[in-house]
């Protein structure tokens, strides 16, 4: 019984450190980081402030958490597993392809807050580099792949590869193609996944 109750607050604390950061995520992506306080983010969650260091941490550690939270909702680690399971060169672009699509689909509000913050706010920038390192890491990783597999053309190295699958598929590219030029996040997908495989492979 008592390790039953234990899994059960567990549970419930769980249930509402995932509450405190959706509210976090919608304040910050609609005000801001500087202009959305602690109290601001307890009325939204429906919490005590109190709870939010308790179940959270600092407001800096709670935006850092928000990168987890990211990755979370674009189910970034079900497409990983798929590429690391994968020796299709076409199959590990297009999964990078729908894992960033669905990164900025879902997401996009948030990561463009970070990336758009003006200067002097270094708790975003964390924030923002946290996001820009694990991107980096993941096209490195299936770049490196690509050439473990023989895949990539001649001439072009992991580093040169890794380079312009991160370029293509950092957020401002999905932003400016979704709403300066109205593509849909399929036609996004479609154009990215295209173009990386006919420039990158054999």
């Amino acid at each position: 019984m008592a390790t039953y109750q234990s899994v059960r607050r567990q549970q419930q604390a769980e249930a509402t450190r995932r509450d405190i950061l959706r509210a976090a995520r919608r304040l910050f992506a609609k005000r801001g980081y500087a202009a959305t306080s602690m109290a601001d983010i307890a009325r939204e969650a429906g919490v005590a402030i109190q709870t939010i260091y308790a179940s959270c941490g600092s407001k800096r550690e709670l935006l850092l958490a928000l990168v987890d939270l990211v990755d979370e909702e674009a189910d970034v680690a079900t497409l990983a597993r798929q590429v690391a399971d994968s020796d299709d060169p076409r199959e590990i672009i297009a999964l990078g392809a729908r894992l960033t699509r669905q990164l900025n689909e879902r997401c996009g509000d948030i990561v463009g807050a970070l990336i758009s913050a003006p200067p002097g706010e270094p708790d975003v920038a964390a924030a923002a580099e946290e996001g820009k390192r694990r991107h980096h890491e993941g096209t490195a990783w299936s770049a490196k792949k690509l050439e473990a597999l023989g895949a990539l053309r001649d001439g072009i190295t992991a580093d040169e590869a890794a380079a312009l699958m991160a370029t293509l598929t950092w957020h401002p590219v999905y932003a400016q193609l979704t709403q300066d030029h109205g593509w849909s996040y399929d036609d996004c997908e479609r154009w990215i996944a295209a173009t990386l495989t006919s420039t990158l492979l054999r």
